[in-house]
């Protein structure tokens, strides 16, 4: 009974976020298709890039206000919803709640994320609790997170630092602050002749707030179309462990250049709130 009534509010949920946004199911190419003058994704839909099959979707309704009011995600083999969040707003808007416990902090007028306050372990109460704040660079672009433990509020435990170049976030390094030591570090590539509006945010450290990265403000995205993501992870010592390398192609492009579908072939990319296959995307326009 729980399952079936999470199933309905979840197509309640997304029903809705569609009354206003453009989608490209069903599109074999862009056409004439022009989505908007100023439009941010409002949904992932990931496909089984043979055959084409449904796996899942990310979505979010954002209202009039250009607020974020629900991120549902989609399990379409299950028909489950894997995932659900309701932002709450509080104060003059510079607080975001995505649970009881835990709340990203914005810049007042720009939206941009400044702090995300949080536990290590979600589902424990008595988890420690960290704060992330995010630092940009005089172009806009987010160039460091610093990690620390909410009661030593000045001691930095984990460092990570993104490299730019040509407008697009092309290297990444994560490092344990105290020892030195890498927990991770990326390189990507793009598409020189592909220049989309308002496409993803691909931060390659990012494995605990995916949901959330597409649909909030952190700054400037990058100008080009990635074609590479190769993350590597370390254990201490910076000995190689693994890595996940995913190449993007097959871009399909709206007229006005906006992202309608591209595949994700190789690895799943913990940063992408999506499975590996073809990924396609809605937009919510002003």
């Amino acid at each position: 009974m729980k399952k079936i009534l999470a199933l309905s509010i979840g197509c309640i949920i997304l029903l809705s976020s569609c009354l206003k946004e453009f989608s490209n199911e069903g599109e074999d190419g862009a056409g004439g298709i022009i989505v908007g003058a100023d439009c941010r994704i409002s949904k992932i839909a990931y496909a089984d890039s043979a055959s084409g099959g449904g796996l899942g979707s990310l979505s979010a309704a954002i209202n009039s206000s250009d607020e974020v009011t629900s991120i549902t995600k989609f399990d379409s083999l299950a028909l489950t919803i894997d995932f659900n969040s309701l932002p709450q707003y509080f104060a003059n808007g510079d607080t975001v709640y995505i649970d009881p416990d835990q709340y990203f902090v914005r810049t007042v007028g720009t939206k941009r994320i400044r702090m995300f306050h949080g536990f290590v372990d979600p589902t424990v109460p008595t988890s420690p609790e960290y704060d992330v704040n995010y630092v940009y660079d005089g172009n806009g672009k987010l160039m460091q997170k610093l990690y620390n433990f909410t009661l030593f509020p000045g001691i930095t435990y984990q460092e990570v630092t993104y490299t730019y170049a040509g407008g697009n976030l092309v290297g990444m390094t994560n490092i344990d602050a105290f020892t030195g030591n890498l927990i991770s570090d990326a390189s990507l590539t793009y598409y020189s002749n592909i220049a989309p509006k308002n496409f993803l945010y691909l931060f390659p450290d990012e494995n605990t707030l995916p949901e959330f990265s597409q649909f909030f403000n952190f700054g400037g995205r990058s100008a080009n179309a990635v074609k590479n993501v190769k993350v590597r992870y370390y254990d201490p010592g910076n000995i190689l462990r693994d890595s996940a390398v995913s190449e993007f192609k097959g871009y399909i492009m709206s007229r006005d250049n906006y992202v309608l579908s591209t595949y994700m072939i190789g690895d799943d990319q913990p940063a992408v709130p999506a499975l590996e296959g073809k990924l396609s995307f809605s937009y919510k326009c002003k």
